[in-house]
């Protein structure tokens, strides 16, 4: 049983940082007043209460630490701490020591970090100079010894280059690094940066040949291999997407959506109430169905994985209904 709903929180920001992938591109920031994120926050302690449950709370953005009321947010999950813990999710350019040394008195579970490959890679997809900045972050989080995990989008472009992301996490301490795969978005000027089913086979196998020698060294770094369809390659745990069950996403002028890669906005959290979106709301009770896609009902995992990345499936087809593009189950 499920004992956590995590919130996947987007904070809007006031510096100017790019990235080719980014989940929010072509769109000017909505600062919400501290009131409204106050609101917001009051929202999901009210949800957790009537699901008699305990919470989690990922704050990204765009980049969190340029938001101006981040830290007066951590106060208030300070204050609830046995109730709701909380990640920080970020590109790591902005961690100095004084950063670092505010995030640990906020106890946060991890601090993911960013990087898309070797330096040159990295610094096409997240700008010249991130490489050695994101490395500086990660120093000043280990000095603080802050949990911190390496997050790695999956494209065309630099899929290859994940053995130079473990090695990376390797030379700076990191803890974990974690992966998933590029998911296009309606307003993505380049759709072709998701891996087609040969390249996401290649790409699984590349990730477990490093778990593997990570598993058979003395280096405490782990890679996280729970993600859809990874656990094909290692056999010890099954995905299953929990978009509008167990996760929500609230976007950064308060809009709900199921999660922050399927934008089917559900709401708005200034003129809705959270757990009346929740709990009544069409598109969240049919993800919490957890209906198995036709072609997916021979599968031998389909309780578990319910057809893979459901917003993968979303972006692609527009629909629900339809395993995982990257699965190899007719293979088997």
């Amino acid at each position: 049983m499920v004992s956590r709903f995590v919130l996947q929180w987007h904070l809007s920001e006031n510096c100017n940082l790019k990235c080719l992938h980014c989940y929010q591109e072509n769109h000017q920031p909505t600062q919400l007043k501290y009131e409204e994120l106050v609101k917001i926050y009051a929202q999901f302690k009210k949800l957790l209460h009537k699901l008699k449950m305990k919470g989690h709370i990922n704050i990204t953005g765009g980049e969190p630490l340029c938001n101006p009321y981040l830290f007066k947010i951590l106060d208030l999950i300070k204050q609830d701490q046995d109730l709701i813990t909380f990640s920080l999710l970020t590109n790591g350019t902005l961690i100095t020591e004084e950063i670092a040394k505010k995030i640990k008195y906020y106890n946060p579970s991890y601090v993911q970090v960013s990087l898309e490959g070797g330096k040159k890679t990295n610094d096409f997809i997240r700008g010249k100079g991130t490489y050695q900045q994101i490395a500086k972050g990660i120093i000043n989080l280990k000095k603080q010894d802050i949990f911190t995990s390496i997050s790695f989008t999956a494209t065309n472009l630099n899929y290859k280059e994940f053995p130079k992301v473990v090695k990376y996490a390797k030379k700076y301490g990191v803890n974990n690094v974690w992966s998933d795969r590029y998911i296009p978005l309606g307003n993505s000027e380049d759709k072709n940066l998701t891996l087609n089913y040969e390249q996401t086979r290649e790409y699984l196998n590349i990730m477990n040949k490093e778990r593997i020698k990570l598993q058979k060294s003395s280096s405490n770094l782990t890679i996280s291999m729970y993600r859809a369809l990874q656990f094909q390659m290692t056999n010890d745990f099954a995905y299953g997407c929990t978009a509008g069950d167990t996760l929500l996403t609230v976007m950064e002028n308060g809009d709900l959506v199921p999660c922050r890669r399927m934008p089917i906005i559900v709401g708005n959290l200034l003129e809705s109430n959270m757990y009346e979106l929740y709990k009544n709301n069409s598109i969240m009770k049919e993800l919490r169905e957890k209906r198995i896609p036709d072609d997916c009902q021979e599968c031998e995992h389909y309780t578990i994985c319910h057809g893979g990345l459901k917003c993968l499936t979303y972006a692609i087809y527009k629909d629900l209904n339809h395993k995982d593009m990257g699965c190899n189950y007719s293979e088997i």
